[in-house]
């Protein structure tokens, strides 16, 4: 029942994008002479260790089997069908992770100029590192257990095309129901008069789905694009509702409760000599009056700039990430119970600050030619004083066999967000993989 009144509170600095890309230009280019059938995926073992939320003691935060899927059907030049599951068996944050997952589910039609992708799909916009402030279109579960980043995504059903007219491309997209992105709101410790209630969700008038149209330039000296969004975020707010109980006392109650959005977005990506350079911003505009309603979030703009470079085995990417809230109002805390899930929503939408300054690291080094690569994942909010490091190291013992190790680490000050999570998430983990 945790996971259906579940929604994401992390930071969305964390909405990683490592491992994604768009392939709608490679999968034409790669089934235009091609028919046929091909089955992948990996079977792995994985298992999180950390201290106890409430004591100094070590427990298992997650011990997991897992069967990874991939199917897909080509057929030459009229397009290919994906779809990739997961089987999941196990033990994840006092939760049974069991039960399977459809990842993506799709059939891509090429027609000329055009491709067109209807089903279940996982779409990632943005082409700077581990934080993307345009990528809106589909939900995040930042609660799995997995030394992959990536596995944080999940899909939504949609209606997503391109249109190819060289060195443009023209994206739209069409998602007809709301899914929402996954964390259980329990991380969060709600006063004891304050009761938790089902999400809100949206019903499927026509009204209530999402677009969003992104138009790509693609030369080869630089990439770029500009894009727009008009419809439901991932990300819930929380709403908080007052009622008398059957005692006749006045409780509150919170619903968690999705809002509207505007949101105008560029990024680009180029070179300049031996270093890589990208930036991305978009600029948020609530369809709802923030002052009215408490869940929804403050208008604001939001941009990253940064770069990489590689030094024979050892590469860096480097960025640095600004937010300025627009109308902000400084919050005074009484101790009401409003107060405190307006508190909690601005943690949510990471707008405690007026302006808000961090930077991201990820050097990466690899060693014994290939077989063996160590990187880390680095932020660094200075405004709020929060910062998250993953280190990680991988072990090719085989080509097809992996040993990871690593750690996800939170750290802020007790009433922030990283602060309020950190001894729930904050973990050591190690997994074994084979890939076929």
């Amino acid at each position: 029942m945790r996971r259906k009144l579940g929604i994401i509170i992390l930071c969305p600095f964390l909405l990683l994008s490592q491992g994604i890309f768009d392939t709608a230009v490679n999968d034409r280019e790669s089934d235009s002479e091609n028919t046929g059938y091909e089955i992948n995926g990996f079977i792995r073992g994985s298992t999180f260790i950390g201290k106890k939320s409430d004591a100094s003691q070590v427990e298992t935060k997650a011990a997991i089997g897992e069967v990874g899927l991939k199917l897909r059907a080509r057929r030459g030049s009229w397009g290919n069908a994906f779809a990739e599951f997961r089987f999941r068996k196990g033990y994840e944050l006092e939760l049974q992770a069991n039960g399977l997952q459809v990842r993506e589910a799709y059939v891509n039609l090429y027609w000329g100029n055009l491709d067109l992708k209807i089903g279940e799909q996982i779409v990632v916009w943005g082409r700077a590192d581990g934080y993307n402030p345009t990528n809106n279109i589909t939900p995040q579960n930042m609660l799995v257990r997995s030394a992959d980043e990536d596995d944080r995504r999940l899909g939504n059903f949609m209606i997503r095309s391109f249109y190819h007219f060289s060195p443009f491309r023209l994206e739209f997209i069409w998602s007809p129901v709301f899914a929402a992105s996954v964390l259980p709101v329990h991380l969060f410790k709600l006063p004891e008069s304050v009761t938790l209630s089902d999400m809100q969700q949206p019903d499927a008038s026509l009204a209530h789905g999402s677009i969003a149209a992104k138009l790509h330039l693609e030369l080869p000296s630089a990439d770029g694009s500009i894009s727009y969004m008009r419809g439901y975020m991932p990300l819930p707010g929380i709403d908080a509702r007052a009622f008398i109980g059957s005692d006749g006392q006045l409780s509150v109650q919170v619903v968690p409760t999705p809002y509207q959005m505007h949101v105008a977005g560029a990024d680009f990506s180029t070179t300049a000599g031996s270093f890589g350079i990208r930036g991305e911003m978009a600029y948020r505009v609530p369809l709802g009056d923030s002052d009215t309603h408490i869940y929804i979030p403050k208008p604001d703009i939001q941009w990253i700039i940064g770069g990489d470079r590689s030094w024979g085995n050892f590469s860096l990417i480097f960025q640095y990430i600004g937010k300025y809230v627009f109308d902000f109002q400084p919050l005074t805390l009484s101790g009401s119970e409003t107060e405190e899930i307006i508190q909690r929503n601005r943690l949510i939408a990471m707008q405690t600050e007026e302006i808000i300054h961090g930077f991201t690291l990820r050097p990466a080094l690899s060693l014994f030619h290939e077989t063996m690569s160590v990187e880390a994942l680095c932020l660094a909010t200075w405004t709020t004083d929060e910062y998250y490091i993953r280190p990680k190291i991988i072990w090719q013992v085989a080509d097809d066999f992996a040993c990871s190790a690593g750690a996800d680490l939170y750290i802020g000050p007790d009433q922030s967000l990283f602060g309020l999570i950190d001894r729930t998430l904050n973990s050591f983990f190690a997994e074994l993989k084979i890939s076929f």
